[in-house]
């Protein structure tokens, strides 16, 4: 029997102010009737969550402000023009994620996979200096861990199938450490800039069985660790052409400096006769890759151990009308991102040597250009009492995915085996095209959300409470032999932060 592909379906308001007031509970009501198809992170989207006090209310509409320690990370510019002496900001984010694959296998069976997760998503402490500003601070930019469970019995598309069984471990994580220094130009314009380190780790683990209608059965398993270190900067800078407007622009860029990675399969089939075919390995590092599969000896291009190195362009406004309000708009613009290198292969069997040729786009590291948008409104209702609000786009950093397309795709492959083949004695070689359902970005969803947050403000300290909704709705194709199906994210957030003022 062949080998079967692995699948994973699996005070009171004055009188001068009530006309603001009234416009922000407008936005706010707004906001809890937004139409539910707007609504909607992970490596498929550029956006990820929220750093600092303000910039979670203002759905991270904080460029043109970036006036407390989490500017550091959105425009460092912004630090400029902090007044205080010193101030300190702790935040941490509970997180409840959830991914739907709807009609995978059967029709109405739904795959979810879930995750629930208490952090700190960031620290910072800041300086003044007369006109010269130091800050630093640590970003967990994400830290998602995925568990899923799923069994599927007698699936209608794959009668040959009695139940397929997947237990599925999956963790992300981005850490971000560095300083950041701003000068006050004058009263109007501050420059600044942030060094981070960065530390973005990935560990799966996988495992499927699968019975079939005359019972037997395979089983793989495979482990897939990887870590990156690199280098991220910041420069950002700031104008305010009069009090009440202000303009903002950063630029940040990943360097990757290092990494390594560890991968490890097995695969059983128990149609196979007991000897040194019944089971299949494959291995690989950074440095090298190789895999015994039925006896055939492959020596395979070594693995990847970078991410994307995108750059991200941020432009900010902020309008100030009063002492008590303020409005802000972000535009943020992420790169896309390929590269292309050798990834042919060379397999022995005995006297037997076949040449592979792959396509040469590494496409676990293809991103596509986004921009989004972002909103936020801010209102102190009392002189220690603020409400914020905003709405946030969150685009796909993956190519769209088309059900006709997937259809195309499941035909070429069972009529042309999707490879040419050309044979001389005992040398072959073959050319491969890539198939669209084995890219691993395989996720297009469309993401909007909304923030409301409350803010309790005094000369020394405060604290504020925000929660964030997500929803997005797309396609999705986890199992390259179906067809694409329907994918759902949902998302809620709730970030608590303190900080204190010297």
């Amino acid at each position: 029997m062949s080998k079967k592909p692995f699948q994973n379906p699996s005070g009171p308001v004055k009188s001068k102010s009530k006309f603001r007031f009234f416009l922000l509970v407008t936005f706010l009501f707004a906001l809890s009737n937004y139409p539910k198809s707007m609504f909607a992170s992970e490596p498929f989207h550029n956006l990820h969550g929220f750093y600092g006090e303000r910039a979670a209310g203002l759905a991270g509409a904080f460029t043109a402000i970036a006036d407390d320690p989490s500017g550091a990370y959105y425009n460092p510019a912004g630090l400029g023009f902090t007044h205080n002496d010193g101030i300190s900001i702790s935040a941490s984010n509970f997180k409840d994620v959830k991914r739907s694959y709807i009609n995978i296998d059967t029709p109405g069976q739904r795959y979810n996979q879930t995750h629930q997760g208490f952090d700190p998503n960031f620290i910072g402490l800041l300086k003044n200096f007369d006109r010269w500003k130091f800050a630093f601070s640590i970003v967990n930019t994400y830290n998602y861990s995925y568990n899923r469970v799923d069994q599927v019995n007698y699936p209608l598309v794959s009668p040959s199938i009695n139940s397929t069984r997947n237990y599925t471990k999956e963790r992300y994580n981005q850490l971000l450490v560095g300083p950041s220094l701003a000068y006050l130009v004058n009263d109007k314009l501050s420059l600044g800039a942030t060094l981070y380190y960065m530390n973005d780790t990935k560990e799966a683990s996988r495992t499927q069985f699968q019975q079939f209608s005359d019972l037997s059965y395979v089983m793989r398993s495979y482990v897939d660790n990887r870590k990156t270190t690199g280098l991220m900067p910041v420069f950002g800078i700031q104008y305010q052409p009069n009090p009440k407007l202000s303009l903002g622009m950063s630029y940040r860029r990943i360097f990757v400096t290092g990494g390594d990675r560890l991968y490890n399969e097995v695969y059983a089939d128990s149609t196979r006769r007991p000897g040194t075919s019944a089971i299949d390995f494959i291995e690989g590092t950074g440095e090298s890759a190789s895999s015994i599969e039925q006896g055939v000896l492959t020596q395979k291009p070594k693995l990847i151990t970078s991410i994307p190195q995108t750059s991200e362009m941020r432009f900010g406004v902020a309008f100030f009308p009063t002492a008590r309000f303020l409005a802000s708009f972000d535009m943020i613009h992420t790169s896309g991102y390929k590269i292309r290198r050798n990834q042919d292969e060379i397999s022995t069997l005995g006297r037997r040597v076949t040449y592979t040729i792959n396509d040469t786009e590494v496409r676990e590291l293809t991103r596509i250009s986004t921009t989004n948008f972002a909103a936020g409104m801010e209102y102190y209702l009392a002189d220690t009492f603020a409400v914020l609000g905003g709405i946030y786009t969150n685009e796909p950093n993956t190519k769209p995915i088309s059900w006709t397309e997937s259809a195309v795709d499941l035909y070429l492959q069972n009529t042309f085996g999707n490879q040419v083949s050309q044979s001389s004695g005992e040398t072959s070689v073959v050319y491969k095209v890539a198939r669209s359902g084995t890219n691993p970005r395989n996720e297009y969803s469309r993401n909007r959300g909304l923030s409301l947050g409350f803010s309790w403000v005094t000369s020394k300290s405060s604290v504020s409470v925000t929660y964030i909704r997500e929803l997005g709705y797309g396609t999705s194709r986890i199992d390259p032999n179906s067809l694409a199906q329907s994918f759902e994210y949902s998302a809620h957030s709730i970030y608590i932060m303190v900080s204190s003022r010297n």
